[in-house]
């Protein structure tokens, strides 16, 4: 019997490592400051200091398919992949699809970029539409070509991110 639960636990401690799908919901995380690197579930990091802090916040409700938001991970501001601060941290596989749902904090469009954390190499540079216009949550999709680990952080003030899925 002590093998069997031995064999099933490589087995399932395998396939975790085989596959990087994940996600991060604003909903499921504890409102507040965060002013230190903090690990959530499936990989995934928000880096935040004092000096640059990020937020889960109540926000106004948004629907995502069958989803009701009503948290934010706010960027409150500008990030950096070079110093490693308001980025939100994940891996991925080859192949694997990186959904993002977000809205920036202000007016108009701000970017939101999509780095290789590995190679700071940008991926993609994301238009992400306001909260205030009432549009519509900003959903991007990128299929990445490469196993690393991937973030998202802005350059031009803060960012509400709602979700991150990793998907074959």
């Amino acid at each position: 019997m002590k093998k069997i639960i031995a064999v099933l636990a490589a087995a399932f401690m395998f396939g975790t490592f085989t596959f990087a799908e994940g996600y991060i919901c604003a909903n499921d995380l504890e409102k507040g400051l965060i002013t230190s690197e903090k690990s959530e579930e499936d990989g995934f990091v928000l880096h935040a200091s004092t000096e640059k802090a990020m937020e889960v916040k109540k926000c106004d409700t948004r629907t995502i398919g069958d989803d009701t938001i009503t948290q934010a991970i706010s960027t409150k501001g500008s990030g950096s992949v070079k110093k490693m601060e308001r980025i939100i941290t994940f891996p991925a596989k080859a192949g694997e699809t990186i959904r993002i749902y977000c809205n920036n904090s202000g007016a108009g469009s701000r970017p939101l970029h999509l780095v290789n954390v590995d190679t700071k190499e940008e991926i993609k540079t994301i238009a992400a539409g306001s909260y205030k216009d009432d549009g519509p949550v900003h959903i991007d999709s990128t299929k990445v070509a490469a196993n690393g680990t991937y973030g998202v952080f802005s350059t031009s003030g803060g960012m509400y991110i709602y979700k991150i899925e990793i998907n074959k």
